[in-house]
């Protein structure tokens, strides 16, 4: 073993001898050791953590050649979580900081490579904010808009998400306008999607992007017969009939002919519906919309005085 390391040693030497050359690790040899094997040493540099975060980027610029330090602005401790949450100067600085050692790094590894510099460089994207605020905007058009612009956003939405997802959607941003009754009470409605509804709203984005206009409402609903019945006989039993008047009427899918017109004499449709609800359990009869709809069709204004038209 001892003469083969001696052969090892003097073959490293000769070929050195004849390249014209010695191995280095600086320009100055003067406390460079070299043991009987040829391995050569150095002292022992002071440790990285002595270094402050400044002077290890400054030494990270000397390897890159980045001659420019002016972007090198930070605390001796480097940019604390608390500083980079609170400050914008602070964000800003460091990711400043980061893309100009990552292009130099870039340049070091692919040297005039723009595409692998530009994936390299470009930084991840958080939409989730903004994703939140489109939401928002939805739901206000949904809620408050037209019915046209009602059909198109909700579309759009029911072919991008399933429809419990949907559901708990709406269902957030409706409980936003809680404070107001009234307006709580018709955000609510609107933020309903059954399935038929969902498929049909599915259906309808395929019209739109084919470049044609909002087809006609598709899903329909009829209301139970028994509960009409139930608004028909309370506006029968308490409200005069109009003599010699006659209409066909047509309810959410039910026609009803030859049906007398009724007068409210000067009752509102609010104080009859308060009326209707008394007069029946929720189980027999219908909303509010469908009693005021009923209403609308089967009566008129005012009542008929003894030579006077109504």
């Amino acid at each position: 073993i001892s003469s083969s390391r001696t052969t090892l040693s003097r073959r490293g030497r000769r070929s050195s001898e004849m390249r014209g050359k010695r191995p280095r690790i600086g320009a100055d040899d003067s406390n460079v050791d070299e043991d009987e094997h040829g391995i050569i040493s150095r002292p022992a540099t002071s440790p990285p953590d002595a270094l402050s975060n400044r002077e290890k980027l400054s030494k990270v610029c000397d390897i890159l050649g980045i001659e420019d330090r002016r972007f090198l602005v930070l605390p001796n401790d480097g940019f604390t979580a608390e500083s980079m949450d609170s400050e914008a100067r602070a964000m800003q600085r460091g990711k400043r900081i980061v893309r100009v050692l990552t292009a130099a790094i870039c340049d070091t590894v692919s040297p005039s490579n723009a595409k692998f510099k530009a994936e390299m460089m470009e930084e991840p994207k958080n939409y989730s904010g903004d994703f939140t605020r489109m939401l928002a905007n939805a739901g206000k058009l949904i809620f408050f808009g037209m019915r046209s612009v009602r059909v198109i956003v909700k579309s759009l939405l029911a072919t991008s998400f399933r429809r419990l997802a949907l559901k708990d959607i709406l269902k957030i941003e409706s409980e936003k306008y809680n404070q107001d009754d009234h307006v709580s009470s018709m955000v609510q409605k609107k933020a309903v999607i059954g399935s038929e509804q969902y498929s049909s709203l599915r259906k309808v984005f395929g019209v739109l992007q084919n470049g044609h206009d909002i087809p006609k409402q598709t899903y329909t609903h009829r209301i139970d017969a028994t509960k009409l019945g139930t608004a028909v006989q309370f506006i029968q039993q308490n409200l005069c009939v109009k003599a010699g008047a006659v209409r066909d009427v047509s309810i959410a899918g039910h026609t009803f002919r030859d049906m007398p017109v009724y007068e409210r004499g000067g009752k509102s449709i609010k104080s009859l519906l308060e009326a209707y609800r008394v007069a029946f359990v929720e189980d027999e009869r219908v909303g509010e919309h469908t009693f005021a709809e009923i209403t609308r069709l089967l009566t008129k204004r005012g009542e008929s005085k003894c030579g006077l038209s109504t």
